[in-house]
């Protein structure tokens, strides 16, 4: 399909400009002030309307009182469908230490050729756990962690076919090197979390490949004047740092304090969303915990701690850029861009010639109007096409 963009403004090369798109194949070939229509190409006129790369999520256990460690292959058609919604055009179920039964079953059907193909903005799975702290398990089930065992990662790793592109893991467990080496020859992001590991630990596990760190600040060591732990370590090294923001996991002022330590290129806005998201306050599933919602904010019932979130990928640009006192074209970056560059996905986080037509219609108040992915609607196009 040709789609001819008209009348929009751009976010490109780090600000808005008036530009017309060309859109072939899936990809954006031409970008100018002005393009000439063009024949047997469907026009979208987008006056008025703010285009911003898709928001990409790579923590997300589900929504619409929908658990990714339960789900059904239906089921994640709606989720896919309730995301684009919300601007998603990539994201990454997430599936909660369980059961090794239950993960091996969830890997296998989220990673199954027919629901990748039924849902094309899933572009792989974010395994978080088993191999994580009981000290700092935050919603994690306890008697269901267990130290690194390469030879059980490589059975969830062929149970998902090589779509796990991300596991959280404890750098202190024993084991915890040659697991992470392992992961990264195989392409598998590496995320630091769930932990109590030693600035040294840490150290030790950027350096055999680690890349990420999983909602910081939230289920691990914190820093101390003589303890620098795992949150000293991710700060001062150039690993990327996932922040949930959604009023409750992290303060405002603390928001900003990282992203002026972390700069606005290393930080990535998570959902780390819940199957209450999309639903009203009551009582919902995550994995085997049972959990209860009382003004959007989550708590596992059995022990009162937070448990993920509520939070939508355009909650989070917008509030971002509340917490910031920032414009679209500074926190975008931090939905969609920087997320791309920890996974390695070349094709999307950014409006370029030659990169994949992946993109949010925003209008002044950030509230997304329209969304398309490999060029075409997936949301919103019946009031533009």
């Amino acid at each position: 399909m040709t789609m001819h963009i008209r009348g929009a403004h751009v976010l490109h090369q780090g600000s808005f400009k008036q530009l017309d798109l060309l859109i072939e194949s899936g990809r954006i070939v031409a970008m100018d002030k002005q393009l000439p229509p063009a024949m047997n190409t469907a026009t979208f006129d987008a006056t008025g309307l703010f285009l911003v790369p898709g928001f990409i999520d790579i923590h997300t256990h589900g929504a619409l009182s929908i658990d990714f460690n339960h789900a059904l292959p239906e089921d994640v058609g709606r989720i896919s469908s309730f995301f684009a919604s919300r601007g998603v055009t990539t994201y990454f179920p997430t599936l909660l230490t369980d059961t090794v039964e239950t993960m091996t079953k969830q890997l296998d059907l989220l990673s199954s050729p027919q629901l990748l193909k039924d849902n094309p903005t899933i572009a792989g799975i974010h395994l978080e756990g088993p191999f994580l702290c009981p000290a700092y398990k935050g919603a994690m089930p306890g008697h269901l962690l267990r130290q690194c065992d390469l030879s059980l990662f490589r059975e969830l790793y062929a149970a998902s076919r090589k779509t796990m592109k991300v596991i959280t893991l404890a750098p202190e467990l024993e084991g915890a090197i040659p697991l992470i080496e392992e992961a990264t020859s195989l392409g598998v992001r590496v995320s630091l979390g769930h932990s109590s590991a030693s600035y040294e630990q840490t150290i030790a596990a950027i350096k055999a490949g680690a890349t990420g760190t999983t909602h910081i600040m939230n289920a691990m060591k914190l820093l101390h004047m003589h303890d620098p732990a795992i949150l000293t370590a991710v700060l001062e090294q150039d690993v990327y740092a996932e922040m949930i923001c959604d009023g409750f996991h992290l303060h405002a002022p603390i928001i900003r304090l990282l992203l002026k330590i972390k700069g606005y290129d290393r930080m990535l806005a998570v959902t780390d969303s819940l199957s209450a998201t999309g639903c009203p306050d009551g009582t919902y599933q995550l994995g085997v915990n049972t959990i209860i919602v009382k003004e959007g904010d989550a708590k596992v019932v059995e022990t009162g701690v937070r448990a993920g979130s509520t939070l939508t990928m355009d909650h989070a640009l917008r509030n971002l850029m509340s917490y910031t006192n920032e414009h679209v074209e500074r926190i975008s970056a931090l939905v969609s861009t920087n997320a791309a560059r920890m996974l390695g996905l070349q094709d999307v986080g950014e409006l370029e010639i030659g990169k994949r037509a992946d993109l949010v219609a925003l209008d002044s108040d950030s509230q997304v109007q329209c969304t398309l992915a490999n060029g075409s609607f997936i949301y919103g196009g019946e009031r533009y096409a």
